[in-house]
């Protein structure tokens, strides 16, 4: 097959050529190209438990969209309190801005403000205003009565104000007699939508980023009024500022395609040198080899495009590591193409190059497809946008390589300008030294003892991995964002850590059996070890219990001091009463009713606060304490919600999905060499030698200061398909029993009998070419490192791993384990086995019916270049 494609692309280069000017029209779909990131879920799983109580949660709502929240931050500029007088009235005033003033441009010539949004939320952070107005009025008379301003719960004329959701990093100071706060770090103020559409959504996105720019603007800003500072975060911030750090990676990418390019200029030319081919014209080829995987990244960023996917931070990831990769082929090829004979016609040249080089570069463009493949396959939409664009990419690479690269050669490199160097018979003497020490058994043995050494750190540091995704650590370096993060995580969720309880069957309140269900269930949340208490509940049934016997027992006057409680069973007759209330209004919003219906409570909303939940280890467990009580509860059908969910599935799944993929994969990579290499000795070794670069490289991203998070599962996968690129052109070129050649229009072959020229045989094959695409790869990647950032850094990781590991098992495990066994063994195919056949090789082409062939049947020698086509 391999022959014919080349005889066909040998005859006709131009129409190849131009067939791939029309497969590169495909990048024309990038035009309009724009970058998203989804940092909330994108990396958790799509059948995750987050994403069904996420789901539930917008039913509630009655929105299409996710839950959203932005949070704004104010602390003081000169590191005080911010429950100082003159800083909370700056912060009331800036509050003021944003929720009363501050516009979006949503597109269309139309202008959102927060009150186009916020539905029952627009009062929620009203607690400042009436807390500030407060404490004025007390610190003009500490002694006036009516006013007990004490954190966490303050109490106004009778109405309390819980402080602990806005007031955090607070110290107590109880000898005040105006406030017993004595610190206040942070002033906290959720911005809480409702959205019923994605259109909505948007325009909210649009909304958050002009808060965060006009924060930003603000913060910088220096005078005697501006006394705060102001930070903001959500989901579409960190999702901007994601993109604007994607977009760092570009200069780069031009730094490591300037050493690419200097780099194959460099090692082309000492291969055409080498070959006795060096000319002007290397210049083009060294042009050619650079363009295969740089048309094949623009076509990918084009064909993404065009099928609706987004651009995503990982995605500008994709041309460093293809463009490392995807050149491997053209190397591989080139150096085949040098070492048969000019004299040849180019079809048949190209022919018997693809004949050779063929089955290796297709097994690992395969592997490494499929590999790509199983990711996009992944539930995580980031890493799955990832693979898809990785996937099309190394495809279009293999296949430019064929229908551009290959004319190339034949149309620009044909003829020799001079005789071969003479450093020929000494690089074959070397090779020869080189094989008979991998071929001796004290080699064997003295690797056999490294190798367990180093499996046994490798299995150590896969077992010790710990899934966890520190969000910190994918938020980039310089981000802004940084700081509100550090915030939210060390001492928001250290004070205050919510979970959102939904019972999404009716509450029946005037059945009593039914109702102490529903208080059971309240009671089981409020008894967990971290909960603050069930003061800090929220909860309308039992606010509405507290109205119903006391002010709403009677037409309650205001002036009066103290109510006769007329009603003695609780119903929900005086419901709308309480919904209309000044003090309860905001429970329209966490309860669905329907006064059609006997039972009008139809769905209920609760909040229990918690505390001390500072590690992602007590996040994981409280979350599954959380889905543990919703689940004993089945007749009230209740789920529950908490911002972080969706991350605590992440580490949930991440073991069990690393393990699965990597199985498949493994599996997948099995399937592809019994194709291609074809004989079951050499798949095997092949197998286990792609299972242990994988080994090694997990295992030691472990001691290198690396989780398992779905950017390292990701980095996994792509490393089990790399590692291919190291042991298939060896393992394929090692069973070959002939080498075949074309002298005088006779086709020769020569006979490898011992394992030292079959070892020769593979590496003046694949040698260069794999210290070639080894450094490319590496010049290619390296320049990342620069940038410190998490998702980059895991890839220049994991990728030099895989290069150290990966020319460690091509060039010396594999060939000294392959050599210690009888070449015989080498001589028989699956289909072979199956059928009781015999082959003269596995891997080797075979003859073509209609050549003149002799087959001369003697020993190709070590040192015989002078037999080398």
């Amino acid at each position: 097959m391999y022959k014919v494609c080349g005889k066909i692309i040998g005859k006709f280069p131009i129409p190849f050529i131009i067939a791939t000017a029309i497969m590169c029209s495909a990048s024309l779909g990038a035009i309009g190209l724009q970058m998203k990131d989804n940092v909330r879920d994108g990396y958790t799983p799509k059948n995750s438990q987050s994403r069904l109580e996420n789901r539930i949660y917008r039913e509630f709502l009655g929105s299409e969209g996710d839950p959203v929240m932005t949070t704004v931050l104010m602390t003081a500029k000169d590191g005080g309190s911010m429950h100082r007088i003159e800083y909370l009235e700056e912060a009331q005033r800036q509050w003021l801005y944003i929720s009363k003033n501050l516009s979006a441009d949503v597109g269309n010539g139309e202008f959102m403000k927060f009150g186009d949004f916020c539905g029952h939320y627009c009062q929620a952070n009203d607690i400042l205003n009436y807390f500030l107005s407060a404490y004025k009025t007390k610190s003009e008379d500490p002694k006036r009565d009516g006013y007990q301003l004490d954190y966490p719960i303050a109490t106004i004329m009778g109405y309390q104000l819980h402080l602990e959701r806005n007031f955090f990093g607070v110290t107590i100071n109880q000898s005040d007699p105006v406030t017993n706060i004595q610190d206040m770090r942070v002033l906290a103020l959720p911005v809480l939508s409702e959205v019923k559409t994605f259109e909505d959504t948007d325009k909210l996105n649009k909304w958050e980023l002009a808060v965060y720019n006009y924060a930003t603007i603000y913060s910088a800003l220096e005078g005697p009024h501006n006394l705060v500072e102001i930070n903001v975060i959500g989901a579409e911030v960190v999702d901007t500022e994601m993109n604007k750090d994607a977009q760092k990676m570009v200069p780069y990418f031009i730094v490591g395609i300037i050493s690419m390019i200097l780099f194959i200029f460099l090692t082309v030319s000492i291969s055409a040198s080498y070959y006795g081919y060096f000319s002007w014209r290397i210049a083009l080829i060294a042009l050619a080899c650079l363009m295969v995987p740089i048309l094949a990244i623009l076509s990918a960023f084009g064909i993404n495009n065009m099928l609706g996917n987004r651009t995503n931070s990982p995605m500008m990831i994709m041309p460093f590591l293809i463009n490392g990769i995807g050149v491997n082929d053209a190397f591989l090829t080139l150096q085949n193409w040098l070492q048969h004979s000019p004299d040849l016609p180019s079809g048949k040249r190209l022919g018997y190059m693809l004949a050779e080089a063929g089955p290796s570069i297709t097994t690992t463009t395969l592997t490494n497809v499929i590999v790509f493949l199983i990711g996009w396959m992944n539930p995580t939409e980031e890493m799955s946008i990832f693979c898809l664009g990785c996937a099309i990419s190394l495809l279009l690479a293999y296949v430019y390589t064929l229908t551009f690269f290959c004319p190339i050669l034949v149309l620009l490199l044909t003829d020799r300008v001079k005789e071969p160097s003479k450093l020929e018979s000494l690089f074959n003497k070397a090779l020869g030294f080189y094989a008979k020490i991998i071929c001796s058994r004290w080699t064997f043995l003295l690797l056999i003892v490294g190798s367990l050494v180093y499996w046994g750190f490798g299995i150590y540091g896969t077992l010790g991995i710990r899934a966890v995704l520190n969000t910190a650590k994918i938020l980039p370096l310089e981000t802004p964002i940084r700081k509100p993060n550090r915030i939210i995580e060390e001492t928001v969720w250290k004070e205050f850590y919510p979970v959102t309880v939904i019972v999404n069957n009716p509450v029946d309140i005037g059945n009593p059996a039914k109702l102490s269900i529903f208080d059971s269930l309240v009671a089981d949340f409020e008894s967990m070890e971290k909960c603050r208490g069930s003061e800090y509940t929220i909860s309308p049934i039992r606010d509405y219990q507290t109205y119903f016997y006391g002010v709403g027992a009677e037409e309650f006057d205001y002036e009066e001091e103290t109510v006769t409680n007329t009603s003695t069973s609780l119903d929900t007759s005086k419901l709308s009463a309480f919904l209309a209330s000044p003090i309860y209004k905001h429970h329209k919003g966490t309860l669905k009713l329907n006064f059609s219906n006997p039972v009008p409570i139809r769905k209920v909303q609760l909040i229990f606060a918690y505390e001390n939940v500072t590690s992602w280890d007590d996040r994981i467990q409280i979350m599954k304490d959380w889905r543990h009580i919703a689940s004993s509860y089945k007749s009230l059908n209740v789920s529950v919600w908490n911002v972080n969910a969706m991350f605590v599935d992440q580490m949930l799944s991440l073991k069990g999905l690393a393990i699965s993929n990597a199985l498949v994969t493994l599996g997948c990579m099995a399937a592809v060499c019994i194709v291609f290499i074809r004989n079951p000795l050499s798949v095997c070794l092949a197998t286990a030698a792609i299972l242990s670069i994988s080994l090694g490289v997990t295992g030691y991203l472990c001691f290198w200061d690396l989780d398992l998070d779905p950017v390292t599962l990701c980095a996994v996968i792509v490393s089990i398909g790399m590692s291919v690129d190291f042991v298939a052109h060896v393992a394929c070129h090692y069973q070959v029993r002939f080498k075949e050649f074309e002298e005088d229009g006779i086709v020769k072959k020569i006979e490898m009998k011992t394992p030292e020229s079959r070892v020769v045989n593979s590496l003046s094959n694949v040698l260069w070419p794999m210290v070639q695409s080894a450094f490319s790869t590496l010049l290619c990647v390296l320049p990342l490192a620069i940038l410190q950032n998490y998702l980059p850094m895991v890839f220049v990781k994991t990728i030099l791993l895989v290069v150290i590991w990966g020319m460690f098992h091509g060039l010396v495990l594999l060939p000294c384990i392959l050599a210690q066994f009888p070449l015989s063994v080498f001589n028989k195919t699956f289909s072979d086995l199956l059928f009781g056949r015999t082959s003269s090789s596995s891997c080797s082409s075979e003859t073509d019916s209609d050549e003149d062939t002799t087959a001369e049947a003697q020993e190709m020698l070590p040192l015989a270049g002078s037999e080398k086509a």
